[in-house]
């Protein structure tokens, strides 16, 4: 009997040394309790896969979250499989992975939806040369079109426009698609996309009178150019350029404004750019002559962007069935720890699926 009152007395007291243990160091690691954080997988180690099809090009930017600024936020633009025609469906360190200054980074997804809204600004270049007049009118109505249909997906969205004929000759800065709609109404043709709207409208065309000096012929870098330095993008969103045009691209003998040295100087979270070419079959566009006669849709290729080959009179385009609308209403929110996020760092995004790979990298952000 006693020897049973001891065991059971001994037991007891297991128990309660047991609870007093994992009382105390719960109490002593109140933080893990209270880490806003802890929703996010811990950091894997390893190293990404190395992408080997390379035929998708992750395309996001990057903010600190209000109030938690270790906490980086990816706007990261949907990817269509081009084996598939499909969305690719994300998993965290299954076939998406992000790197930060060579360390593999847990990271948590979230799809983008009305209560998560992604911010998208979009910016519409329009060539309004004259041989453009066949299409203006429709190309018009569809781009107000395509923003009332991304507005009512639940995006974010702002949307901003510039004309060009050799210079620009009309701008809106990102506004509501309202605002577009109005500004492209004002008159028919080639004339919807002339002319300067919207508030800052006196200080837009002072800027574009001082600017792409030299250069004649139609160019979308001069419009792209135009408004990635002057118009009011918003931090940390998704930047896209959609070109309308039937023209090479013309640099006039100005390296400045060619092609290759455009690529070579744009910045990855500066926008991925889309082309719309109305200019007749692209096979049969002929060689290119660097610094004269340029493929403007190597400025999609070059930036993650996509080509759509429409009639000259435009008739056939809707720009809802863009790959990159699909992709805008696939994106998603990525989030990860930031080992330090006060300073620059080196950040790589990796998609690896059996059938769709490849990676983006992004030198010295600045979240």
């Amino acid at each position: 009997m006693k020897r049973l009152e001891l065991k059971t007395l001994l037991t007891l007291l297991l128990i309660v040394a047991s609870s007093l243990f994992y009382a105390c160091k719960e109490e002593s690691n109140p933080a893990d309790n209270n880490d806003p954080n802890n929703d996010i997988p811990a950091d894997p180690g390893g190293s990404a896969p190395a992408p080997t099809i390379n035929n998708v090009r992750p395309a996001a930017t990057f903010a600190k979250t209000q109030g938690n600024e270790s906490r980086i936020r990816i706007s990261l633009l949907g990817i269509i499989n081009p084996t598939t025609g499909q969305p690719i469906e994300f998993t965290g360190n299954q076939n998406l992975y992000v790197t930060e200054d060579n360390t593999l980074k847990g990271i948590k997804l979230t799809r983008v939806s009305a209560n998560n809204a992604l911010g998208v600004d979009i910016v519409f270049t329009v060539d309004n040369s004259g041989s453009m007049f066949e299409e203006a009118d429709s190309i018009a109505a569809k781009i107000i079109a395509f923003a009332n249909t991304l507005q009512a997906s639940g995006l974010n969205l702002r949307v901003g426009c510039v004309g060009y004929d050799g210079p620009v000759t009309g701008a809106l800065d990102l506004t509501a698609p309202d605002s577009l709609r109005v500004y492209l109404n004002r008159a028919t043709g080639t004339s919807r996309t002339r002319g300067f709207g919207g508030a800052n409208a006196q200080a837009l065309q002072q800027a574009a009178q001082g600017q792409n000096a030299g250069v004649f012929g139609e160019n979308a870098i001069v419009a792209i150019r135009f408004a990635d330095s002057l118009f009011a993008w918003r931090q940390g969103t998704q930047r896209i350029y959609i070109n309308f045009t039937d023209e090479p691209t013309q640099p006039n003998q100005r390296p400045w404004y060619s092609t290759d040295v455009f690529l070579a100087n744009w910045n990855n979270q500066r926008g991925t750019i889309h082309t719309v070419w109305s200019g007749g079959d692209t096979t049969l566009f002929g060689n290119e002559v660097p610094l004269s006669i340029e493929k403007p849709w190597r400025l999609s290729f070059g930036t993650g962007g996509t080509l759509k080959v429409i009639r000259s009179d435009a008739r056939d385009l809707d720009l809802t069935t863009l790959p990159v609308t699909v992709a805008l209403q696939n994106s998603w929110l990525v989030e990860f720890r930031s080992a330090n996020p006060n300073v620059p760092h080196n950040l790589k995004i990796t998609v690896k699926t059996n059938t769709a790979d490849g990676e983006t990298r992004y030198e010295n952000v600045t979240y």
